[in-house]
């Protein structure tokens, strides 16, 4: 359990700083993007203007004698583009009728004929090239001159260092953030350490009082006990309504020692100061047992209890405490007889899972479990029918310790009901070969 909660503390704070460390990167890179497109578009828009006004100027002859008729195209000139700006201009026919340099990459094919394909939804486009120096990309601007031709104006913009700026700042970001989250783990793991330092001396103390409470308790219960059984000898010189107290005392009593052996028993394994034995034993023979000692609890309500054992033939070695695991059937069984109806059927089914489990199950026909109680089974105090538990003597700790019991073993245990069907209660523990005294390899059957 503390383990599990920590494990949440960390994800969950480890997921807070994950969270605002992505959205501050993605918001860094986006703003920055945004910076660098909108400049680019300032620069193209300003350079477009100042194309349009020189092309007007030397093609319609504003300011001198010149006509439409006689444009002057051939004297346009482009000084006041910078060094990694340039420009193209096309006539209605998509020929290119003056241009911004010699050596300029807007003439190159492949562009060329991206701009004639370009729409006129969006005057702004990006564009990319495979030159002899390397990839290029342009930002590019159309320009609409309106100079009675239908001529169209390209103003491009290399931005390749843009570009590059930016992958190389995606890239810088997305490493710094994988290094901040990473930083950010391990200051969610000391964090959640903290957190559950008080959980831990609470959940500590609880244990160490429950088991020193346990403990203290098994003594003068013993003694009640004792006393009890010692007036019960007396018992038919005793008035009516006195044997009823008597014998309700005694039903007490013994519940009440049944409970302390109960909670020392999970104080024990909790503060994992349980010991299992490791040893071989046969399995055939254990689950025989405890089904035979059960009949006689069953058969007070007549319920046949049943074995049906198809482990492999011969002596079958299983590793792990002998008493633990008869517990662990003896509480599933009497849980089983407890819920059956009377003349009702108890099924043991005892199997080899593969080559490396075996399977315990226990079946019953009784009255079911609701599916909504199905995943507090095993919780501590936990019972479906409080008055019931307590009329059969029921601490809500069965199962629990049931549960204990198989995950000590490294197994697991699992249910599945149906109301006025019955429950079956599957245990899944794992087959081990003991060599020395030593956990070996697989039990090879």
């Amino acid at each position: 359990m503390i383990r599990q909660t920590r494990r949440r503390l960390l994800l969950t704070y480890s997921s807070i700083l994950a969270l605002i460390l992505v959205v501050m990167a993605v918001s860094f890179y986006l703003i920055l993007s945004g910076v660098v497109t909108r400049d680019e578009h300032s620069r193209l828009e300003k350079a477009g203007k100042k194309t349009v006004q020189e092309w007007l100027h030397h093609t319609t002859g504003a300011s001198s004698k010149e006509s439409v008729d006689h444009p002057r195209a051939e004297g346009m000139e482009w000084k006041f583009f910078q060094s990694d700006q340039f420009a193209v201009v096309y006539d209605d026919q998509g020929r290119i009728i003056s241009t911004s340099g010699d050596r300029n990459p807007l003439m190159a094919a492949d562009l060329s004929r991206q701009l004639l394909q370009a729409g006129e939804s969006s005057p702004y486009l990006r564009m990319e090239h495979q030159a002899l120096e390397g990839h290029n990309v342009y930002a590019v601007y159309r320009a609409d001159p309106h100079d009675g031709r239908g001529s169209v104006i390209f103003i491009a913009e290399d931005v390749t260092r843009h570009v590059s700026l930016l992958r190389e700042m995606k890239w810088l970001i997305f490493g710094l953030t994988i290094l901040l989250l990473l930083l950010a783990s391990v200051i969610g793991h000391i964090f959640a350490g903290r957190a559950m330092v008080p959980i831990i001396r609470s959940l500590q103390r609880q244990q160490e009082f429950t088991a020193d409470a346990s403990h203290e308790l098994r003594t003068p219960l013993s003694v009640l006990r004792s006393s009890v059984e010692i007036l019960e000898e007396q018992r038919e010189q005793l008035p009516g309504l006195h044997q009823t107290v008597l014998a309700q005392m005694k039903d007490e009593i013994i519940r009440m020692i049944r409970l302390t052996e109960q909670l020392l028993l999970l104080a024990r394994g909790d503060s994992g100061m349980l010991q299992l034995r490791q040893e071989s034993f046969d399995l055939h023979q254990a689950v025989y047992a405890v089904t035979e000692r059960m009949k006689t609890l069953a058969s007070e309500k007549k319920i046949d209890v049943r074995l049906e054992d198809s482990l492999p033939e011969g002596e079958f070695l299983f590793q792990g405490d002998p008493d633990q695991l008869s517990q662990l059937l003896y509480i599933l069984l009497d849980n089983a007889i407890k819920y059956s109806s009377v003349g009702g059927v108890v099924t043991v089914l005892a199997s080899k899972n593969g080559d490396s489990e075996v399977e315990l199950s226990i079946q019953d026909k009784g009255c079911g479990i609701p599916t909504e109680n199905l995943s507090h089974l095993f919780e501590r105090f936990y019972r479906i029918d409080k008055a019931r538990s307590r009329q059969w003597g029921g601490t809500g700790l069965g199962l629990a310790i049931a549960a204990q019991i198989v995950r000590h073993h490294g197994g697991q245990i699992q249910v599945t009901s149906q109301i006025n069907q019955g429950s079956t209660f599957t245990v899944t523990l794992p087959l081990y070969k003991t060599i020395h005294g030593q956990r070996g390899n697989n039990h090879a059957l």
